[in-house]
């Protein structure tokens, strides 16, 4: 039995939805050069489904408060975002970038919402469900990792200070997900969500609101 067996695949297509709505709107804004719009939803301030991972620390208006014409510079960041081939360089962007407070998190996650096909997002939620497949679909080990990561542990496997390393270990585990999860939707008579990392991510949120503690 899959850790994703039981999942309610309805729920998780009706947050796919939600996200490729926001995508879509992202394009959209960052197609006609609506610097403000766009910042504001890419940082999850205008909706929360821009940027989960900048709202559940209230870091969108860090970004905006904390940095020199952040709209503009997120903007451009998006913008390289866009023109990815390959979520290699996602991190170094993030760092050339320079923008405090908006680190791998907060930016992995804007790359998956502007590139889906391309850049996953490396967050909580989604680290938390590569650690329970990385063991086996061991939750206890999963939620253990999670509970160090949250005292500050440098020794857990999820300790923020190796989040852009384990963001490059992430495009197998978010694949394997994507790909169970299309199987495991139309066994539930669920239409699975064709955009893989915003369907990886759907899933992600859905496993790791279930089963973390």
């Amino acid at each position: 039995m899959s850790a994703l067996d039981n999942l309610n695949w309805s729920s998780i297509r009706g947050h796919y939805d939600e996200r490729v709505d926001i995508h879509d709107q992202l394009l959209d804004l960052h197609r006609g050069g609506n610097i403000r719009q766009f910042a504001r939803l890419a940082l999850g301030i205008s909706n929360v489904a821009g940027n989960y991972s900048a709202d559940e620390h209230k870091l969108g208006p860090q970004v905006l408060s904390g940095n020199l014409n952040p709209e503009k510079r997120v903007f451009d960041l998006g913008g390289r975002f866009i023109q990815l081939t390959t979520a290699r360089t996602v991190s170094q962007l993030i760092r050339d970038a320079g923008l405090r407070y908006l680190q791998i998190g907060v930016g992995s996650e804007m790359s998956c919402m502007v590139n889906p096909n391309v850049c996953w997002v490396a967050n909580t939620r989604t680290i938390w469900t590569h650690l329970v497949i990385k063991h086996a679909d061991d939750f206890d080990k999963a939620n253990e990792e999670l509970r160090l990561y949250r005292d500050a542990d440098t020794s857990s496997e999820m300790a923020y200070q190796i989040w852009t390393h384990i963001h490059r270990e992430l495009a197998t585990s978010m694949t394997r997900i994507a790909d169970e999860g299309v199987r495991l939707a139309r066994s539930a008579r669920v239409t699975p969500g064709p955009i893989k990392y915003i369907w990886a991510d759907a899933i992600a949120n859905r496993m790791y609101a279930d089963y973390h503690e």
